[in-house]
């Protein structure tokens, strides 16, 4: 009997050991056949995961929350019509026609590298609040960062690596710009793209070159649409500097306008309204244009005279369009200016009116929410301090230093209203965020 059952146990890892190596020989010559593309697919499919854009003070973007056809937000959101959901589905549609029609993979190829090269020139081109947002935000973390040092106490934890300069007057320096923001995702994409573009011409009987010309003339195709625009209105842009510099101002003001109708960034760039406006004051027209308000708000701006600055920046968003929208940032933009000034100043509860009616103006100023919550805490006003950290938290909840100072802050307010089982979740949740050389959180627990 035990013989008997010896061989059978014998005969059965036969078998198994048998379909192991069948299935070991199978796969070895799938993945010999195949690497590229399996390598290409999984880098694909893990990228739409991972950050593709970061932000130096909000959300940073996934590649499923990277939308296709309207700006991010401020709170990102996953949605269908991303570039990660899309590549997605193209690299799916790819692999499933292949086994129907031999070129649909190296179609597929074609359109991911067309996603990929599109993404900067989207945030460039496409979507310049959003290439304005990320400069604004990289623009006052020096800023923030010094209030920091300043009004809180210390937390040395390390700090992330952005672009230090960019270059935003021309088309290039944008597109370059906007390369700068991207993050490993993205990267990931680019590789898989290329891989799976790599094993579709690798696998093709023959006519390969019109492949090629597939793979590159549609990435660079569409590029150049999305380029166009942009080249005309620097074309425009130089132009009018040109003009202006020879004294041509009439010349140099029409240009000027022609660049804000072809790029969208011109239209929202504030010292080129300004400068329009200070052409019209040279050549004695327009006296009370929006432009001329423009200018005498940069100018009032420059000179530190804030609340000035604020008025005549009201005086040109009546004109509506999208000077208004311009003048509507700047004129939030100064007014953090003018809370910091107060602060700095001694003049704390006005200065949190001040940042309070900056985010009433403008509710992308996001990176006031720091200086309005610690303001709240030094008014006493604890409540509305939490609520504001609360609304900070999930802005800036990739970014591991100014979470932890959120969230020691929170424990500071819960500690001043005597919730000390709140102020320690807090503190370790400040910890936890950012656990090192935390010293407030550290400080905040065992202060306890």
């Amino acid at each position: 009997m035990k013989t008997t059952r010896h061989m059978k146990i014998t005969r059965r890892l036969a078998s198994w050991a048998k379909r192991l190596a069948l299935w070991a020989e199978t796969g070895a010559k799938v993945w010999a056949a195949c690497w590229l593309l399996i390598i290409g697919s999984c880098l694909i499919l893990g990228s739409v995961f991972l950050k593709w854009v970061e932000f130096p003070f909000s959300r940073n973007l996934s590649g499923l929350e990277l939308p296709l056809l309207h700006d991010s937000g401020i709170i990102p959101n996953i949605t269908l019509f991303s570039f990660g959901a899309l590549g997605v589905v193209v690299l799916i549609a790819g692999l499933v026609l292949l086994r129907f029609f031999v070129p649909a993979l190296s179609l597929a190829a074609a359109v991911l590298l067309t996603l990929c090269v599109l993404v900067p020139a989207h945030i460039a081109f496409q979507q310049p609040i959003m290439l304005r947002r990320l400069a604004d935000e990289l623009q006052v973390m020096p800023l923030i960062k010094v209030f920091t040092k300043d009004y809180l106490p210390q937390n040395y934890g390390p700090t992330e690596d952005v672009p230090k300069q960019l270059i935003l007057y021309t088309a290039r320096g944008r597109f370059l710009a906007a390369y700068s923001f991207l993050r490993l995702g993205w990267s990931c994409f680019a590789l898989g793209s290329l891989l799976i573009a790599i094993d579709a011409i690798r696998h093709l009987p023959g006519g390969r070159m019109a492949i090629v010309l597939a793979l590159v003339c549609l990435p660079v195709g569409a590029l150049a649409i999305l380029l166009t625009p942009p080249i005309i209105g620097q074309h425009y842009f130089t132009r009018g500097s040109i003009a202006k510099a020879q004294g041509r101002n009439q010349e140099a003001i029409a240009d000027y306008r022609k660049a804000m109708k072809w790029d969208a960034w011109h239209a929202q760039d504030i010292d080129l309204y300004a400068t329009i406006g200070e052409l019209q004051k040279q050549t004695g027209i327009a006296n009370n244009s929006p432009e001329r308000h423009m200018n005498r708000a940069v100018e009032l701006q420059n000179a530190s005279e804030y609340e000035p600055a604020i008025f005549e920046f009201s005086r040109a968003a009546e004109a509506g369009g999208a000077l208004a929208l311009a003048a509507r940032r700047a004129s939030a933009q100064t007014r953090v200016t003018l809370g910091l000034a107060l602060y700095h100043a001694g003049g704390i509860g006005a200065a949190v009116s001040s940042w309070q009616l900056a985010l009433a103006d403008d509710a992308r100023q996001v990176y006031a929410l720091p200086y309005l919550a610690r303001g709240y805490y030094d008014v006493g006003r604890y409540e509305a301090a939490l609520r504001t950290i609360d609304r900070l938290v999930q802005i800036v909840a990739d970014h591991n230093s100014m979470l932890g100072d959120a969230y020691s802050l929170g424990g500071d307010c819960f500690a001043k209203l005597g919730r000390d089982a709140d102020a320690r979740h807090y503190y370790n949740l400040s910890l936890s965020a950012d656990p090192l050389e935390n010293y407030w959180a550290l400080t905040g627990l065992i202060g306890e």
